[in-house]
């Protein structure tokens, strides 16, 4: 423990005896440990249902699996923006992949997954619980471990666990703005913790690079203007721990770009700072920002999927256009968004007057992370994908944090009673015990692969399937044949690795994501590509089925493809056709012939079938 520490642990203690309101250190534990119950129930749901990672979920868990290995991964993921700017491009680094690693290695993938993110998201918000604490006493905490409790509301049970990075990173964007507020007040002790989660947030998703210049420019603002206030005496030892901590965590990433094969990540990124052709724009920016910060539900449940739409650019007379739906105008926003920053401004410049420094450090913060989130929104490409959620994932946190900060701000104008004090601690407990048992229930957001949870039994049937191909690797995987956004491949290759089934590709971007020892050399002895729904029941060409299976089980299956048949005999007599053409017809719902109870079966077993084919030597 170092000096600065131990003075932080003595100024704690005197502030227990001095504060009558302020709970001993076993309740605020307990409190802290309520916060964290919808993570547990989720993990153990998890645990209990079988889950397993899908999706980008799974290609994000292969390279948790691939660290320490031959492949051990010195980057992050392929990143989306490759496809705006033209040139594949990760992820800075690893890091996250390194901190799952553990559970990766010692569990399957379910359960490694969901508990390897449960654990981090876990220790997220004790450190929230510690550092808001030991920045203002009881009365921050306490705001603190309400609003966490409600982000995590509004995230719902399964993205409490989803190792996705739009979500996996939410609990530890809020934990970093907390410890700005701490840094900024003058606390240099809590400098290498910023730095290490500031490399945690910037190497797994570059998304946090533009929001990450406001938040510096905040703390450095508040250091600069309460200097006289700030004893720096002691800050050589933090500093030295903190470079330190970003030489160990950014080692690997700068390792790729000087020695690393072909044009370094670093290079990659720096030369597409400036984006693509098109940007979301400030107009954009401030709607969405403004849809978060000032209109109802604001940052909450029901908002995570429902404020940024799926939007895609359209080209219209004065050349390309993203219209957002459902934002208010953006007078309206930007009316909106200065009244909010003009309240934040006063209430910060009455705790600087009442000398209660933390709150206007938290509150000068604030007011330049909401202002600079918008500067930061603008500067984001739209590619031929348009925008989701997740592109803007981060603005959640961050509007949180700008809400907890406005209520600790306005709560501090007031003199209490130590009565009243009770009583508000008491009221902030109901609240977060409430959002606590609400957030047991099961809620899937449809967000990132969990929107494709209802395909988890029809994998489930796959993956006993696949130890055909143990005999007969390394495998090609084909991705030439995927849906946009499908999330069967991904679990496909998850399993394959669980089994030592060597597999490789040869797409760009997926060879950018798996690592460069998956790079197919033409020497694998067999080939996989996989068809979905309509056109997985219609092939006819020369490969063989590897692996197959849909939503329904195999006796219902059965049943509801003899339907169909009959269905395609009838209508081949009626149109005067071949009932192989009929067939193909009905796949391709070009004649609308069942009954309304039978139609959602059939449309369930067109829609979910999955079938994996192989050619070389799996077929003979």
């Amino acid at each position: 423990m170092t000096d600065l520490d131990t003075a932080h642990e003595t100024v704690d203690e005197a502030d227990d005896a001095d504060d009558p309101t302020e709970p001993s250190r076993p309740i605020r534990i307990g409190a802290t440990l309520v916060v964290i119950v919808p993570i547990v129930t989720a993990v153990l749901r998890a645990l209990r249902n079988d889950w397993f990672p899908i999706g980008d979920n799974a290609l994000l868990f292969i390279r948790t699996r691939d660290v320490l290995t031959e492949d051990h991964p010195y980057l992050g993921s392929w990143t989306s923006a490759s496809l705006s700017v033209g040139e594949n491009m990760n992820n800075p680094g690893a890091m996250y992949d390194w901190l799952i690693s553990p559970f990766a290695h010692l569990l399957p993938p379910g359960p490694a997954a969901a508990i390897g993110v449960g654990t981090l998201n876990i220790v997220a918000i004790f450190c929230i619980s510690a550092a808001s604490h030991r920045i203002g006493g009881w009365v921050l905490q306490r705001w603190a471990l309400l609003f966490t409790a409600v982000l995590a509301w509004a995230m719902g049970s399964e993205m409490l666990f989803d190792i996705w990075q739009a979500n996996a990173l939410i609990l530890p964007f809020m934990l970093l703005l907390v410890l700005a507020v701490g840094v900024a007040a003058g606390d240099d002790g809590l400098l290498p913790g910023a730095a290490a989660v500031t490399s945690l947030l910037l190497q797994t998703h570059i998304s946090y690079a533009y929001i990450f210049v406001f938040v510096v420019l905040a703390v450095g603002g508040v250091r600069l203007w309460q200097r006289n206030r700030i004893d720096s005496s002691e800050w050589r030892r933090p500093i030295r721990w903190t470079l330190a901590v970003l030489a160990t965590l950014w080692s690997l990433s700068f390792w790729e770009q000087f020695f690393g094969p072909g044009k370094g990540n670093m290079s990659r990124l720096l030369g597409n700072a400036s984006g693509g052709d098109f940007s979301l724009g400030m107009g954009n920016a401030a709607k969405i920002v403004a849809d978060l910060g000032v209109r109802p539900p604001f940052w909450g449940r029901s908002s995570y999927t429902s404020t940024v739409e799926i939007t895609k650019i359209t080209e219209g007379p004065n050349g390309a256009t993203l219209d957002l739906p459902g934002l208010m105008p953006t007078g309206v926003a930007v009316l909106g968004l200065a009244v909010l920053s003009v309240v934040l401004v006063l209430l910060t410049r009455n705790a600087h007057r009442a000398e209660r420094h933390a709150e206007a450090a938290a509150g000068v913060v604030a007011t330049v992370v909401l202002l600079g989130s918008v500067v930061a929104l603008s500067r984001l490409t739209i590619g031929a994908v348009g925008i989701s959620p997740h592109h803007v994932r981060w603005a959640w946190p961050m509007m949180a944090f700008v809400h907890f900060t406005l209520v600790v701000l306005a709560a501090g104008v007031w003199r209490r009673t130590d009565a009243v004090d009770r009583v508000l601690t008491g009221t902030i407990g109901v609240i977060v015990l409430a959002a606590t048992l609400w957030n047991v229930q099961f809620l899937a957001q449809p967000s990132g692969p969990t929107a494709d949870i209802a395909t988890m039994p029809t994998m489930r049937r796959i993956e006993p399937q696949l130890e055909a191909l143990a005999a007969h690797q390394p495998v090609l995987y084909d991705v030439s044949t995927l849906r946009v956004f499908e999330p069967y491949s991904s679990t496909m290759m998850m399993w394959m690795q669980e089994r030592d089934i060597e597999f490789r590709v040869d797409d760009e971007g997926m060879i950018r994501q798996l690592g460069e020892a998956r790079r197919a050399d033409a020497s694998e002895p067999t080939m996989v590509f996989q068809l979905q729904g309509s056109d997985a029941r219609t092939y006819d060409g020369p490969a063989c089925i590897v692996a197959e299976s849909s939503a329904l089980t195999a006796a219902d299956d059965a049943d509801v493809r003899g339907l169909v048949e009959t269905a395609a005999a009838d209508l081949a007599v009626a149109i005067g056709t071949t009932p192989d053409a009929a067939f193909d017809a009905l796949m391709r719902r070009e004649f609308d012939v069942f009954d309304d109870a039978q139609r959602p079966r059939v449309d369930i077993w067109i829609d979910s079938a999955y079938t994996l084919f192989g050619t070389g030597t799996v077929c003979t």
